[in-house]
């Protein structure tokens, strides 16, 4: 127990004797903490791929602000691959760098700016992208869940049928 109050002090006081004595101009020249400039540090992301009139949606997933997020869409037989990554990533907007490949070849990256929970569409040739960027993380609830198997409890048949 007595190790345990040890450990704990030294933890407490690691920070102070660990950090550098800082100068008057190195202070004025570093940046603000991101929790002080109310910086998000993860977003719900959703993309959609219209081509030829049809639009092809990802339902998207919870993206970290550090994170590469790889959106594919199969259309026309082909992979199309959505690349995007967070510039800038916070309450109101979002600056995101976009990658589009076909079967694994990068045809353009752009970066935009994206206002949250907005749709923003790039268009180039017969692609148009739409992304949508909630800083809140707000689920997708308007597609069903037509994938869940809703089956008998105890199906003598299904191996996991009685877990």
């Amino acid at each position: 127990m007595r190790r345990l109050g040890f450990v704990i002090g030294l933890c407490l006081l690691a920070p102070a004797i660990l950090l550098p004595a800082t100068t008057s101009a190195a202070k004025t020249t570093s940046a603000p903490h991101p929790a002080a400039k109310g910086e998000i540090h993860a977003a719900y992301v959703k993309v959609a791929l219209t081509r030829d009139g049809n639009t092809f949606a990802h339902p998207g997933f919870l993206m970290a602000s550090d994170e590469q997020g790889v959106f594919v869409i199969q259309c026309e037989g082909k992979d199309h691959e959505i690349t995007l990554s967070f510039r800038e990533l916070g309450e109101s907007r979002a600056a995101v760098l976009v990658e589009y490949g076909v079967n694994g070849r990068v045809q353009w990256a752009e970066e935009i700016d994206v206002k949250a929970g907005d749709d923003a569409k790039l268009v180039k040739g017969k692609s148009t992208l739409t992304i949508n960027v909630d800083p809140h993380g707000q689920e997708d609830t308007s597609r069903g869940d037509d994938d869940q198997l809703d089956g008998p409890k105890n199906d003598e048949d299904d191996p996991l049928g009685g877990m």
